[in-house]
């Protein structure tokens, strides 16, 4: 029942309160089974994610346990905004501002770097958003690219979103838009890829800080795992985990 969770939140501040580890708690976080490598995880892969291994970092330096769940991303967001999950894994304010629930945020546990993606054949080097003057570039619905939202914004580049990262790939592998806006992660990986499953790295596309956004339910564990996460940022070992998957 939900009051045993709250109770177990209070019994977990209390613990820290006391100088001990807050092991009573478990939130349920949301990871994608539908984006694409190498942030994909479900249970019987054998290694885990990026994202499935910062969360396992937090847990033994806070005591907090997650109970990992797997959905397509759209139905994360859903189910943490009617309080079926308490934490979303690796995103940034600006792309919940539509969200009827507004969240906590922790500090960032990484930062995503996004790139150009071309259809092959179709590389050129990009200096500007106008460089692409006319393309269709491929989004993912809900992000935010600084760097080119001017571009969209004033009809330079039309903007083609897709729902989920596996969506957007697909997209591009059929020719539907001239590039894709990916992680850096993700490009680099496709760009070693079969020719018909490859894309060709082009021009960095700008960066932002991804955090843990935490149900308003368990906000007063937000201080309690932004200890932790400093801790971990400080070590060094949350950005260890992230250049892993260069």
């Amino acid at each position: 029942m939900r009051v045993d969770r709250y109770l177990a939140v209070a019994a977990a501040l209390w613990a820290v309160l006391c100088g001990a580890p807050a092991w009573a708690v478990s939130l349920r976080a949301g990871l994608m089974v539908d984006t694409g490598a190498p942030y994909t995880y479900a249970p019987d892969t054998p290694q885990a994610s990026l994202y499935r291994s910062v969360l396992e970092q937090i847990t033994r330096q806070s005591g907090i346990r997650f109970q990992v769940d797997y959905y397509p991303a759209p139905r994360i967001q859903q189910l943490f905004e009617v309080g079926k999950l308490d934490v979303e894994v690796g995103v940034h304010p600006s792309w919940r501002t539509l969200s009827p629930v507004g969240g906590f945020y922790t500090e960032p546990i990484g930062t995503v770097e996004y790139m150009l993606c071309f259809h092959p054949g179709q590389w050129r080097q990009v200096n500007h958003p106008a460089d692409l003057k006319g393309w269709i570039v491929g989004t993912l619905h809900g992000l935010r690219y600084p760097e080119f939202d001017a571009a969209f914004s004033s009809g330079l580049l039309r903007r083609d979103d897709a729902m989920t990262e596996n969506e957007l790939i697909s997209k591009l592998r059929l020719g539907r838009n001239n590039v894709a806006i990916l992680d850096r992660h993700q490009a680099e990986w496709l760009s070693h890829q079969p020719a018909d499953r490859r894309c060709e790295p082009g021009a960095g596309a700008g960066s932002s800080p991804v955090m843990l956004r935490i149900h308003p339910q368990f906000r007063q564990l937000v201080p309690v795992l932004n200890r932790a996460i400093r801790q971990l940022n400080a070590e060094g070992r949350l950005k260890a985990i992230f250049q892993r998957y260069h």
